[in-house]
């Protein structure tokens, strides 16, 4: 591990994600009328959407800038801590926050899948 990843562009990564993600969220709660008639299932999808923007930029983005993260990463581990359970990451040296962050919205980016298919086929289909 010689090179440490540009941790300025991928804050300028973060954030970028984060507006476009929150411009979805307020854009689809719009488009699916949901300002209009509040309702449990139009603003799950709408959140799931903003996940993927955000998680689907951010991470690819990395991916296309930085290469792939994972070789900063040590170890992924679930620890149960009674009734609570935590991802931890550690990462290849301290005050690496955007690793950490990148490993999040990794598994942020599969997560939003889920209830967008789930959510989707269930508003269209149901």
């Amino acid at each position: 591990m010689d090179r440490q990843p540009a941790f300025k562009s991928l804050c300028l990564r973060q954030v970028g994600g984060l507006i476009a993600g929150a411009a979805v969220f307020v854009l689809s709660l719009w488009l699916i009328g949901q300002l209009r008639q509040q309702d449990l299932v139009p603003f799950v999808m709408s959140f799931a959407f903003a996940g993927i923007t955000f998680s689907g930029l951010f991470y690819f983005g990395a991916l296309l800038t930085e290469g792939s993260l994972q070789k900063y990463i040590v170890s992924d581990d679930t620890v149960i801590k009674g009734e609570r359970v935590e991802m931890v990451t550690t990462t290849a040296s301290s005050g690496d926050r955007q690793i950490g962050t990148y490993t999040i919205t990794r598994d942020l980016f599969g997560m939003s899948i889920i209830p967008v298919r789930t959510l989707g086929g269930r508003y269209l289909f149901a």
